[in-house]
């Protein structure tokens, strides 16, 4: 028999196969994740008539050799997974590999394992991810004990990717607890300028010397529901905002009372001196012969210099009055009356060291507390005290002492309004005591007046405080101010909205109290406000950097059944650096203030990130990373078994699976909302259906013209 008419019949039947891959190509176009196939033609083994031969010696040259081969057959059919196109879809968990890999899937809930290109996936009834065609997407899912309520926001979006592969299946009921918080972000800066853009009233301070003057630790009167805080003036500013910026001794004169004094002239028409404030005054006087008399000579000589030691004398009843009604700015020369020098001739009544002091001079300082000797202040309650003590001395002079503050009548405090308020109680004896309230800049040699400070306390002036009258006050004072407001979240889910106040309180200190609503509680606050913590503080370096800051934590007990105390850390910044509070010569503002915790949630939409991990967005705002889908490569994709829809199964040609998350390994990443369209090329395929057409025909040529040889031969017998 003809060996062409089987290499025929083998060729044909080559083609056919050809002709059922291409065709099942064609039809799988529109396929998800679908990779064609390609049909692997081999020759045939040959009939081998001779031999190969070499060269011979004798020069013959060598002979192929002479072979017939016996058709055409397919080896195999081989799989080619090229990259698909991907194409956008409106469900959300719909997916695609950009890459190698393939989803892990399984027919029997994880115990059997297969694998798909395909990421048509969607929720059954149970909530379980799954294939068009039932299978169970495989990955790692959330444990239920950890939904959220402890890590940092970068763990909420991340899964465990080490442990077992499971079933991925999510509760359509979830509920994400809530995170009770532990810190509090914030960035903002505090202005360090001359002008406070944001102004506040000075704390209020009443006229107790139990008053702490540290201006550290607050005291709280429950008297009168208010704290008690002292404060630097040197940090403080006007009603306007201006800051006064006192520097070292820059300070007032407070008179309480026109200084007085009286005392007889001796007639004589001799040379008489006498050294009052520190300047010397004479005269020489012949009333015979001036015609003027010596009380009256005497009265001008002092008259005469009354600018320069602020005392003028009047004449009652035969006697020298003098009086200062201390209304010059400078030094201690222009107040009060001091006999500096004893007096010689007509004033012989005058003796060194007499002197009516009623004008009391302060000045600032940075290093010490109030000191009556030399009315050093540094805190608003060193200079209340002292002004109240002098004003009730020179009132009642039989206070000097033995001054108390239960024996006062003079009552100086800080209002509510943020002003000095000097109030001169009726004290019961059938005598009223009337003061007059002056205030001066004090200036030196060395020290210019601080303009702002004198006109703010200025206002204090009054010719008549009357006992048991009305009272006088300063203009207001103020400090720099800023606060912000940050909802806590307790372990019940429950806000709580915390304040925190700043107030300017030095140079490059700054203060800060939190106020927590009612029943809360700041451990560490005073027992008579436990909702209020009043001794936050914060210093800055000469760049406005954050220098340092206490307490770093605060604890919160919300009094309400959740967990207690919450410790939440305050995260103002780093030391030196500019990454949270800063205080530089800006307006005051908060640029951003958060906390880590949140209510509980219920979960209202998933999506899938370029991971293959499944994202719950929950109805507090936050998105929780629930499950991860695995991905699978192996060492021959070509080798996998394909099972029908788009499933492929493992062989021992395909090696084992190589399983982790994607984008790790020779994985490729995952899109959502994509699917992977087919890979066929249909341009391609209907040009090889030509071919193996082609292909076909000729291999049915070669057994017709076999036939017709096989009839020649036959027809030779007849």
């Amino acid at each position: 028999m003809l060996r062409s008419l089987w290499s025929g019949v083998n060729g044909m039947q080559a083609h056919q196969i050809a002709l059922d891959i291409e065709s099942n190509n064609i039809a799988n176009v529109n396929t998800t994740g679908f990779k064609y196939s390609r049909a692997s033609f081999v020759d045939m083994l040959s009939q081998v008539k001779l031999i190969a031969t070499a060269p011979y010696k004798n020069g013959l040259a060598g002979q192929n050799d002479f072979s017939v081969g016996l058709g055409v057959g397919v080896d195999a059919t081989t799989k080619i997974f090229s990259q698909g196109n991907l194409q956008n879809t409106d469900v959300k968990t719909d997916l695609a590999i950009e890459g190698d890999g393939f989803f892990v899937i399984s027919p029997d809930r994880g115990v059997t394992r297969n694998f798909t290109r395909s990421g048509e996936f969607l929720f059954d009834a149970q909530g379980s991810l799954v294939t068009t065609g039932g299978y169970v997407v495989q990955g790692w899912v959330r444990d239920p004990k950890d939904m959220g309520s402890k890590g940092s926001e970068t763990d909420l979006l991340k899964i465990d990717n080490t442990k077992p592969l499971q079933n991925i299946r999510i509760d359509p009921g979830m509920v994400m607890p809530a995170r009770s918080s532990t810190k509090i972000s914030m960035r903002a800066n505090l202005n360090a300028g001359r002008h406070a853009d944001q102004t506040g009233s000075i704390f209020m301070l009443d006229s107790s010397s139990r008053t702490p003057s540290d201006g550290v630790k607050p005291q709280y009167d429950s008297s009168t529901n208010l704290t008690q805080v002292a404060e630097d003036m040197g940090s403080l500013f006007n009603e306007d905002g201006d800051a006064f910026l006192l520097n070292e001794d820059q300070g007032i004169w407070v008179s309480y009372k026109n200084a007085t004094m009286k005392r007889d002239i001796t007639a004589t028409n001799q040379n008489s001196t006498v050294e009052i404030n520190g300047t010397k005054i004479s005269f020489t006087n012949d009333s015979a012969v001036s015609k003027i008399s010596t009380l009256s000579a005497a009265q001008n000589a002092i008259n005469a210099v009354k600018n320069k030691t602020g005392v003028e004398a009047y004449v009652d009843n035969g006697q020298l009055r003098l009086e200062n009604k201390n209304n010059l700015e400078g030094d201690k020369h222009v107040k009060n009356i001091v006999v500096t020098g004893a007096g010689t001739g007509a004033f012989s009544k005058f003796v060194k060291g007499d002197q009516s002091i009623t004008a009391f001079r302060y000045r600032y300082t940075k290093g010490i507390d109030a000191d009556s000797t030399t009315g050093q202040f540094k805190t608003t309650e060193d200079l209340r005290a002292l002004m109240q003590h002098d004003a009730n001395i020179v009132k009642d002079p039989s206070l000097k002492a033995n001054y108390k503050d239960s024996t006062a009548s003079v009552a100086v405090k800080i209002n509510k309004n943020g002003m000095f308020e000097i109030t001169n109680k009726d004290d019961g004896k059938p005598q009223k005591d009337n003061l007059s309230i002056f205030v001066t800049n004090y200036t030196s040699a060395k020290v210019t007046k601080n303009v702002l400070f004198g006109k703010t306390m200025g206002a204090l002036n009054t010719a008549s405080l009357i006992e048991g009258g009305i009272s006088t006050s300063t203009s207001k004072l103020t400090h720099a101010t800023h606060a912000s407001s940050v909802d806590l979240v307790d372990s019940l889910g429950t806000k709580h909205t915390m304040r925190l106040e700043f107030y300017k309180a030095g140079g490059a200190e700054w203060r800060f109290r939190v106020i927590v609503p009612e029943p809360g509680e700041i451990i560490g606050s005073s027992p008579e406000r436990p909702n209020v913590f009043e001794n936050g503080v914060l210093h800055f370096n000469k760049d406005g950097s954050l220098a340092g800051m206490n307490p770093p934590l605060l604890q919160f007990n919300p009094h309400n059944g959740s967990d207690s105390p919450q410790r939440i850390t305050l995260n103002f910044g780093s030391a030196g650096a500019f990454d949270g509070i800063t205080s530089v010569d800006k307006i005051s503002e908060t640029y951003a203030i958060e906390q880590n915790g949140y209510v509980a949630g219920d979960l209202m939409d998933v999506r899938f990130d370029n991971n293959g991990t499944l994202l719950g967005a929950f109805s507090n705002g936050k998105s929780l990373a629930l499950a991860q889908v695995a991905l699978a490569n192996f060492a021959n994709d070509a080798g996998l078994q394909a099972d029908g829809g788009s499933v492929f199964s493992e062989t021992s040609n395909s090696g084992k699976a190589l399983i982790g998350a994607a984008n790790t390994g020779r994985r490729g990443g995952v899109s959502g909302s994509k699917l992977e369209s087919s890979n066929v090329d249909l341009s391609r395929s209907l040009t090889n259906l030509i071919v193996v057409q082609r292909g076909f025909q000729a291999n049915s040529k070669a057994v017709t013209t076999s036939d017709q040889i096989l009839n020649t031969l036959l027809n030779l017998k007849q």
